[in-house]
């Protein structure tokens, strides 16, 4: 159920620009997914998520890495309908099962290279990306560098817009992500 008086737009109901947007997401997708749905509403918040998801694929991170830190993203911002889609889209880009498990329950990753990666994404989103040196010397330990902290903050840029545009519209799951149900751990207080 949709809430704060969002609609699930398409592209005979959206404004033009963003309906251009629509039918170029589903013609590479096959389906319109409801998060683009909802951003329609806004021509330019679908423009900068779609813009974002593709920079996203351009950062120093391999698909599995990348999937990896959406997931740690999505889990610190407890967003249920991104943790159901990020769910299948990691196992689509050969995300061990194990990896992607350890994510959504909060546990530790085994792999030391994924499991320092998870934890300072989780801290760049948890902390509005104010980390210590030592925290940032501590990712960087693990083989990652200057580029790949700031190549996370746009995959956590991408993640604000999906994660609280279905925070605040109430997202409904899309069909693909039947079976990557998510209850979120609700560890986040809401604002008074």
């Amino acid at each position: 159920m949709l809430t704060n008086e969002f609609d699930l737009l398409d592209a005979t109901t959206a404004a033009p620009a963003a309906a251009a947007i629509l039918n170029e997401v589903k013609a590479g997708w096959g389906f319109v997914p409801n998060l683009h749905r909802v951003l329609a509403v806004s021509p330019a918040a679908l423009e900068a998520y779609g813009a974002l998801w593709a920079i996203a694929e351009k950062t120093s991170f391999t698909a599995v890495e990348r999937n990896v830190a959406f997931l740690s993203i999505i889990y610190e911002n407890e967003c249920d309908y991104c943790m159901a889609g990020h769910t299948n889209l990691s196992r689509m880009a050969k995300v061990e099962e194990a990896v992607i498990a350890a994510v959504r329950n909060g546990a530790a990753i085994a792999d030391a290279r994924l499991q320092a990666l998870r934890e300072f994404a989780a801290l760049i989103t948890r902390h509005r990306g104010m980390v210590s040196e030592a925290e940032v010397a501590a990712f960087k330990s693990a083989g990652f560098t200057n580029q790949s902290v700031l190549d996370l903050l746009v995959l956590a840029a991408a993640k604000l817009i999906s994660n609280y545009t279905n925070h605040l519209a109430n997202t409904p799951l899309d069909g693909f992500m039947k079976g990557a149900e998510w209850v979120v751990p609700g560890h986040l207080k809401r604002a008074i």
